[in-house]
């Protein structure tokens, strides 16, 4: 399994703007399937998606294959990824 993070920094371009800019966290396996998604807001709403829970009214699961290089990522350890999703 892969764990990174990236910082996102604008803001939705929804009803939901006001949440503020947000950290990306994700799991993905080795053929960098994303299996695993959480979305920590500026204003500390949390989203977390994975294949039990793919989607809600906020948003979803990455559909596409993702790399730590796709998104100018910072690697984390499995262990912080964790503790965020819990």
């Amino acid at each position: 399994m892969n764990y990174f993070s990236q910082f996102w920094d604008e803001e939705r371009e929804d009803k939901y703007a006001s949440w503020g800019t947000s950290t990306w966290y994700f799991e993905t396996n080795d053929s960098d399937n994303v299996l695993k998604q959480i979305t920590v807001y500026e204003n500390g709403k949390v989203l977390k998606y994975c294949k039990e829970n793919p989607e809600d009214e906020y948003g979803n699961l990455a559909a596409h294959n993702l790399t730590i290089d796709d998104c100018d990522g910072v690697e984390i350890s499995k262990e912080e990824f964790l503790t965020i999703w819990s």
